[in-house]
């Protein structure tokens, strides 16, 4: 060991500082990739991986130093058998442990950075030198979405693997959650083998509710966008996607020559012609000045968008001159990322106010000195939860620095130490609710405090709001000052008392701004929601975890409150769709004494708890819409899953066994008993691709 202490001093880097940056960069990383909560900005990371890369450039030996000092003994054949790859040459995080792992058939590489239009001009002056091709290079300008990259792979039309970049080489296969994703076609509209990438994003909107429910229930909230549809797509329970409403955008085609498309805008075309959701804007440019114009006007447009943009991507069109200008260990040459720098400001914050959530969840709220932020004047920003202030050490004194997260909402992103002047203040928890004085409580596994009180006029009001939603009861006209005036003057302590609002008519008249038409519209309103399915009533109870796709599944397999209610965890976890956490929350949930006692109280105005009156989901007429289907034998295309999921999302039944009401049996190889079954009742019989034929158009 004694040889490398001699050769560090040799160097103009000082070796524990090159260890300590590495060792930085790939927490950060593990944070980033792996856990979906990045610790940094995109910009610091970048930062810190150029200062990496310029040590790595003078002292490429450090590298190998680096491994030895990494292992449990000195012994330099270790370097060999198990080198420790840098920072500087990784293109992702990790394959999770929990999904299965997929080596890419085509490296799944990542961009260069650059947040200057300098770099931009060198990466145009490089690529025109080497292609010899002067002014005439063709680029297409498009969009970088900040989102989780994902390959989508096809056979003969039909969808078989969805598989995350983890290191570039080898990824998670995530298919079942992938699955759940609407805007992935399951059929494509060529019966055609072939592989496409993109990005898998959480609108903007969606976010916002995502962390409403997530601070509400006690949970960390997520940062952005981003880390909430990776942290989606890595959940083990498949219908958590399809509540939070991931989308997806494809924006690059495997292997386009076994299609003879030869640039980049064709290939575009072609995605989108198979069925393929793209974002639309992908412009062509020669003349590199218009370029950096679009580039300069995409600082703007963006944020009329509904995902999160960090930039923008670069592209020479013509996929002839790719192998030419070649690739690195991490990144093709042929295209880089411009990234918008977030824009930041420093205030002071004077003093921190806690807000009280639906569920009685304490949200610490920062109190700023007005800046202008974005356009806006900003004088609050979410601090979240109590250990997002320690992890940042934030006390109510201190100059901050504020973001906007999904040019949305402001936060704190970190404490300017160098300005502290002894006079700040620690930010003391609560322990009793600002609202109604209970004593706040720290539940077990939970990160947030949360006041108990069930008739909390906060907690009342909030829970009113979602209750009265569009996607619950749709009760429209009960705003914010009715709902706050009546809580104050006593009428109304839970959901419940809203059924009651018409005994208090006169009340409502002489509030500011209702009248008598007023007051008819919403008590109309009030009533006709009495006729709202069980599912909405389900949903619109505030269940923890429950979205509107898990109250249909509970709905449909329960029939009813009470055989819900009755229910044993282990039942609930048999329901494809249902985890663990979703089905603990509904056991606790429905076994709470007031929770149903305000079941009760609801059932007696008249709300509907049973299956009968459920509100079925939508599904578009088919040629699978209301026609009874199973399938037997040994299938090639598809597994038993995958094509009885098919049926049912098309409004078919998928039946257990044969009988005089089968309209179709699908039948494979070895069909066996059932298939004789059939025949004697005249029951038609289809091979995998008649389905497809007649039935998947």
């Amino acid at each position: 060991m004694k040889l490398f202490d001699n050769e560090i001093k040799s160097e103009t880097v000082d070796f524990e500082e090159y260890k300590k940056l590495r060792e930085d960069i790939e927490r950060y990383n593990r944070y980033y990739y792996d856990e979906d909560r990045p610790l940094i900005s995109d910009k610091e990371y970048d930062d810190l991986i150029k200062k990496l890369q310029k040590i790595e450039e003078k002292n490429p030996e450090l590298k190998n130093i680096y491994t030895v000092f990494s292992k449990d003994n000195s012994d330099i054949s270790d370097i060999e058998e198990n080198p420790e790859i840098t920072p500087t040459e990784k293109i992702g995080g990790t394959a999770s442990e929990k999904f299965s792992k997929v080596v890419h058939s085509v490296p799944m590489l990542s961009l260069s950075n650059t947040y200057n239009i300098s770099e931009i001009e060198d990466f145009d002056q490089r690529a025109r030198k080497i292609t010899g091709l002067d002014k005439k290079l063709e680029y297409i300008l498009e969009l970088k979405l900040d989102g989780l990259s994902i390959s989508l792979i096809y056979e003969k039309g039909m969808f078989k693997q969805a598989i995350t970049r983890g290191d570039g080489q080898i990824g998670e296969d995530v298919t079942e959650n992938v699955r759940e994703i609407s805007s992935v076609p399951k059929k494509l509209k060529d019966s055609i083998d072939v592989e496409v990438r993109g990005e898998i994003v959480l609108p903007i909107s969606n976010f916002n509710k995502v962390n409403e429910i997530r601070e509400e229930a006690g949970e960390d909230v997520f940062a952005n966008p981003r880390n909430a549809a990776a942290g989606t797509i890595r959940q083990l329970d498949s219908s958590i996607v399809k509540d939070r409403g991931l989308d997806c955008y494809l924006y690059y085609l495997v292997n386009p020559e076994r299609y003879e498309i030869k640039t980049h805008l064709e290939s575009m075309e072609f995605i989108k012609k198979l069925g393929f959701k793209t974002t639309d804007i992908f412009e062509k440019y020669t003349d590199f000045k218009e370029l950096e114009k679009s580039i300069e006007k995409w600082h703007d447009e963006r944020e009329k968008l509904d995902y999160e943009t960090d930039g923008l991507v670069i592209k020479v069109n013509d996929f002839s001159y790719y192998n030419e200008l070649g690739y690195t260990t991490k990144s093709p040459r042929w295209a880089i990322a411009y990234k918008f720098p977030a824009e930041q400001v420093k205030t002071k914050l004077l003093d921190v106010t806690f807000q009280v959530g639906r569920t009685g969840v304490i949200t610490p709220v920062a109190e700023l000195e007005p800046v202008t932020l974005s356009g806006s004047v900003v004088k609050r920003a979410s601090l979240h939860n109590f250990d997002e202030i320690e992890r940042k050490e934030i006390k109510i004194g201190d100059n901050v620095i504020i973001e906007k997260a999904a040019e949305i909402i402001p936060q704190v992103v970190n404490v300017v130490f160098e300005d502290r002047t002894g006079k700040e203040r620690e930010i003391e928890k609560p322990t009793n609710c600002p609202v109604c004085g209970s004593e706040l409580v720290k539940e077990e596994g939970q990160v947030a405090l949360k006041c108990l009180n069930p008739v909390c006029p906060e907690k009342v009001k909030r829970e009113i709001e979602y209750f009265v939603s569009r996607d619950a009861m749709n009760i429209s006209g009960l705003g914010e000052k009715i709902v706050e005036k009546f809580i104050e003057l006593g009428k109304i302590k839970t959901v419940v008392d809203i059924y009651s609002l018409k005994d208090y008519r006169e009340e409502l008249e002489n509030l500011e701004k209702m009248g008598k038409k007023s007051v008819d519209n919403l008590i109309n309103n009030i009533e006709e929601s009495k006729n709202r399915g069980f599912n909405k009533v389900l949903y619109s109870l505030g269940i923890p975890f429950v979205g509107k796709f898990t109250a249909n599944l509970l709905v449909k397999n329960f029939k009813n409150i009470e055989n819900l209610k009755n229910s044993e965890i282990e039942e609930l976890l048999q329901i494809k769709g249902v985890g663990e956490k979703v089905a603990i929350s509904v056991h606790n949930y429905l076994n709470n004494e007031d929770n149903w006692g305000k079941i009760n109280d609801l059932k007696g105005r008249g709300l509907n708890f049973s299956l009968e009156n459920a509100e079925e989901i939508e599904i578009e007429d088919n040629p699978i819409k209301g026609k009874n289907f199973l399938a037997t034998g040994k299938l090639e295309k598809y597994k038993r899953e995958e094509i009885k999921e098919i049926i049912l999302s098309k409004g078919g039944n998928y039946l257990s066994g044969v009988s005089k009401n089968l309209d179709f049996l699908i039948a494979g190889e070895k069909a066996g008993s059932k298939l004789e079954k059939a025949e004697k009742l005249n029951v038609r019989v289809l091979t995998e691709e008649e389905f497809e034929r007649e039935f998947l158009k």
